[in-house]
């Protein structure tokens, strides 16, 4: 029983720091879209790109890892980048 929830613990503490890089890297990601995105001249792709853009944001703050990402590649879609 001990065993079983010391294991427990480590596979806990351990995606518990796996979590942490990976919301970096989307508002790493946010903060290299972000300048491409604004400089998109067809405004109506920008306004959507800009949209999404926030709501990507927002996930982020939420510690929302997927949403955020998916966000983000919705901007980056819309806005043309890679």
């Amino acid at each position: 029983m001990i065993p079983k929830l010391i294991v427990s613990a480590m596979i806990a503490a351990f995606v518990s720091v796996l979590a942490v890089p990976a919301m970096a890297d989307c508002s790493a990601d946010i903060a290299k879209a972000e300048p491409a995105i604004m400089k998109v001249t067809n405004s109506t792709k920008k306004a959507a790109a800009e949209k999404q853009l926030g709501d990507a944001k927002d996930a982020a703050k939420k510690k929302n890892e997927k949403q955020c990402m998916d966000y983000l590649a919705a901007a980056k879609k819309t806005a043309g980048i890679k």
